[in-house]
């Protein structure tokens, strides 16, 4: 017995399977979950990293207006992933700086959130210069 899988693939189960109408359904199933799960995980990492993407996007739009520059400050117009500008390396000093802040207790729920405008003020260099006067402790 022959059973058609796809357009153009068959698959002979052989003389022992011939009569086996459970076999048939069961492999029929099989690949029926088979192709659907595929499918379907596909879908749902290409959502997830469409998701992905437009997340970082808006975060990055967000941090451009608070610093006052557009996106070829930091980063080269034909990779934005490449690392070579200091800007960047800076950057994304800063940005560790931040999550470390909100981990402290700048989250925005009993105090202020930190973002980069608490220090820049929509300014790629901030204003604020520490005293000379001022000895670290």
């Amino acid at each position: 017995m022959t059973i058609l899988v796809a357009a153009d693939i068959e698959l002979d189960l052989g003389p022992a399977l011939r009569d086996s109408k459970i076999m048939q359904r069961a492999l029929s199933l099989f690949i029926f979950l088979m192709v659907f799960s595929e499918s379907t995980l596909h879908a749902e990492s290409v959502t997830q990293l469409v998701t992905n993407e437009e997340k970082i996007r808006r975060q990055m739009i967000t941090i451009s207006r608070e610093l006052g520059v557009t996106c070829t400050e930091c980063h080269t117009v034909t990779n934005f992933k490449d690392a070579s500008k200091k800007t960047f390396k800076v950057s994304k000093d800063h940005m560790r700086l931040t999550q470390m802040l909100k981990e402290k207790g700048f989250d925005g729920k009993k105090s202020a959130e930190a973002t980069c405008y608490m220090c820049h003020r929509g300014k790629l260099m901030p204003d604020y210069k520490e005293p000379a006067t001022a000895k670290a402790q």
